[in-house]
């Protein structure tokens, strides 16, 4: 008989000691309370999956309020407030009206690092027809141009500081002709990407990271041999290295079996630890792929540990027993305070035993479970 899975991404427990924005089904951003998973849906109503996220701060001031005195603006400009529906569904959007030329709206923001990459983004759309607005630094040569039509976009751009002032600006400073938008919460991250929208007033908004886990207790999880399954949506840029999943008994410093992907080097890792001492540290050279659906599984039983990507099983070094204290599933972070996903997962399923390898490649490959 064939060993029946268990899907359980509805099973995962999250916590995060902050409150979060997440776009729900009829495309309306909305917050929701601290602890909440945050399960996320695109514009077109499509499910995205849960989202696992790092913590992270806006570091501009009254984010969504474009006529506080802290938004300066050059001459030619105009701002009209409450002017439009906002994504959050509410009538906060923000008209700005730029005369033919180079003008443009922008805060100063101090003590950015030299050299350290930053992330903008803003909610935009055209009043009406179409709209060509630049994105960018009054400072430096940042020239971004965004091409608007009449539906929400969310835009922006990830670049390093410069060694002077960087002041982000919205602006036609490319096209030098006038145009009328409307904006809502603009945001500015140490971040290689836009993470999501953190809505500050008089000080910058911050955000707690995603700490998601799941008990492995109540007789279904089988110590000594598993396969996890894994459908992931992958954020479009990353650095560093961030964790698929850990297995581990009290503690990430007691035995564990740890998945992460090093993207810098752009290969799986594993790594296994029994007795408090480290078994094993092993680069598997998988690849996965920024910005898309990444299919993986994990295989495990005693000397014996297995990944399989749509490109094929990468297998462990022989020569160890698996620890069978396993009692916590962690996923998409480093216990909740590094390396995390940043993007979706979209499913988790279970087997209690180790697939064949034929059977883990049909999996990847988008095969029936």
């Amino acid at each position: 008989m064939a060993m029946r899975f268990l899907p359980l991404t509805d099973y995962l427990q999250v916590a995060r000691a902050s409150t979060t924005h997440v776009m729900n089904e009829t495309g309306v951003i909305g917050e929701i309370a601290p602890d909440v998973p945050a399960f996320e849906f695109d514009r077109d109503g499509r499910a995205l999956g849960l989202r696992i996220e790092g913590a992270s701060a806006n570091l501009l001031r009254h984010s969504a309020n474009f006529t506080n005195a802290i938004w300066e603006k050059d001459s030619g400009v105009t701002v009209q407030p409450e002017a439009g529906i906002a994504p959050d569904g509410s009538a906060t959007a923000t008209r700005i009206d730029f005369a033919a030329g180079s003008g443009g709206i922008y805060q100063r923001v101090d003590n950015l690092a030299a050299g350290a990459t930053h992330a903008f983004a803003i909610w935009m759309r055209a009043a009406s027809g179409t709209a060509q607005i630049t994105l960018g630094g009054i400072n430096g040569a940042s020239q971004h141009g965004v091409a608007l039509g009449e539906n929400w976009q969310r835009v922006g751009f990830v670049e390093a500081a410069s060694a002077v002032s960087r002041y982000p600006k919205i602006s036609t400073a490319i096209s030098g002709i006038a145009a009328s938008v409307l904006v809502w919460n603009v945001q500015l991250e140490a971040a290689a990407l836009a993470s999501s929208d953190m809505i500050s007033n008089g000080i910058p908004a911050a955000r707690n990271g995603d700490d998601v886990r799941l008990d492995l207790s109540g007789g279904w999880f089988m110590p000594g041999a598993g396969t996890l399954f894994f459908d992931l949506a992958l954020p479009s840029a990353w650095r560093g290295i961030w964790r698929v999943m850990q297995l581990y008994s009290t503690s990430l410093n007691d035995d564990h079996l740890d998945l992460a992907y090093d993207s810098a080097q752009d290969q799986l890792r594993i790594s296994l630890r029994k007795n408090g001492q480290q078994m094993m540290t092993q680069s598997l050279y998988g690849t996965l792929v920024p910005g898309q659906r990444n299919l993986l599984a994990l295989a495990f039983d005693d000397d014996d540990i297995a990944v399989a990507t749509q490109n094929g099983v990468l297998k462990s070094a022989p020569g160890f027993a698996l620890p069978r204290n396993f009692q916590t599933l962690g996923l998409g972070s480093y216990a909740g305070t590094a390396s995390e996903l940043n993007g979706y997962v979209r499913a988790l399923s279970y087997w209690p035993g180790r697939l064949g390898d034929d059977r883990l490649l049909a999996l990847c490959a988008g095969g029936a479970a």
